[in-house]
């Protein structure tokens, strides 16, 4: 049993063990106590500024609620011991945590209308892509969000009690985010998208993907258990593993499936024609979204074909359109490949390497 944060190139990442998963959660609650807090004032301020809308934060628990039926009972105990660390919160926080994004995307968005520049604050915008490499399959994603966010964000080098491996980024006490990779080789990369369309109450995002990167070993998997539980917003979603990439385009439980034989880029908007009536606004992300097709085929035709992983890095560090520093709107304040990951821009910060030796894990 052991937490620890590291530094990987000026890049820190919190590493962590625990034989047992209340005992993980203990040590979670500990070593992401600033996190944590921030993202509990964050959903607060979020509520007051919408509290004419009588969206407070309890009104917020009580929608929490309804998904925690779908968390498995063992992650349940997880979250318990993060709550028990931190005297400021309690489980019913660490739940809203955990949801919040299904909530905002899945529930408030489509429903009330929310004022630009408060949406601004809270709006998650990012730009993934992958490709066949030399070798691989080459996954890589710029993480956009408000600075509100900032305090929040983490790398988690994740050694499970089923002893897994997982690296993944994390708001808060997320158990994961859909960022990230585990040590049999499934990659995830999501980018949300705002739509009309209210996603359904179930399994949320953060905990599907930390089931998923625990348990799943190739792509095929993942997409059988985001088909028996995911649709609870809107996204884009890649998925690979060694040999594989799979693009979805998800609209609650609707999914739009292609089997990439090449290359793909996604960000906040939908590609497929029969998802665009169901966009909030049909422009949005458009231009970025053709932008970064566009440097990606060309930087396949330039490598014909033969592209490697810096390669992928020097579209991520693209400014001002994939590698974005407007500080008004979401800026890209992390970024993660197959190898390399870090908090900050791309282009500014030092790349850390994931700590990853492949095989069975070793404690």
């Amino acid at each position: 049993m052991f937490a620890k944060w590291r530094s990987s190139n000026g890049q820190k990442y919190l590493e962590i063990f625990a034989p047992d998963y209340y005992r993980l959660g203990l040590l979670l609650g500990e070593y992401l106590y600033d996190q944590i807090i921030s993202m509990k004032r964050l959903i607060q301020l979020f509520s007051l500024r919408y509290l004419r809308h009588g969206i407070t934060y309890n009104r917020l628990l009580r929608i929490s609620k309804l998904y925690h039926r779908y968390i498995p009972k063992y992650l349940q105990m997880e979250m318990i011991g993060i709550s028990d660390t931190i005297i400021r919160i309690n489980y019913n926080d660490i739940l809203l945590q955990n949801c919040f994004l299904d909530i905002l995307y899945g529930y408030l968005i489509p429903k009330i209308k929310i004022k630009p520049l408060i949406l601004n604050q809270l709006e998650f915008g990012c730009t993934s892509f992958g490709i066949f490499g030399k070798k691989e399959p080459l996954m890589g994603q710029n993480f956009d969000f408000s600075v509100l966010f900032r305090p929040t964000a983490s790398f988690v080098h994740l050694i499970t009690p089923r002893l897994s491996e997982i690296f993944s980024l994390r708001l808060g006490s997320l158990l994961s985010l859909p960022i990230g990779l585990n040590n049999w080789g499934l990659n995830l990369r999501v980018s949300v998208v705002k739509t009309l369309m209210s996603g359904n109450i179930s399994m949320p995002s953060s905990i599907l993907s930390r089931l998923a990167f625990e348990n799943c070993q190739d792509a095929e998997s993942y997409f059988s258990l985001l088909k028996k539980f995911g649709g609870t917003a809107s996204y884009n979603l890649l998925i690979s593993d060694q040999n594989k990439i799979i693009a979805l385009e998800g609209l609650s439980d609707k999914i739009e499936r292609i089997d990439i034989n090449s290359r793909v880029a996604k960000t906040n908007t939908f590609v497929s024609l029969k998802f665009q009536r169901f966009l909030l606004d049909k422009s949005y992300s458009k231009f970025r979204q053709y932008y970064a097709e566009y440097r990606l085929n060309r930087l396949s035709s330039q490598k014909l074909g033969k592209v490697q992983e810096e390669d992928i890095s020097s579209i991520m560090r693209d400014n001002s359109i994939i590698c974005r520093k407007n500080p008004f709107k979401p800026m890209t304040l992390a970024f993660l490949t197959n190898t390399y990951f870090g908090l900050g821009s791309p282009d500014n910060e030092r790349w850390g390497i994931i700590p990853f030796k492949g095989g069975e894990v070793e404690i």
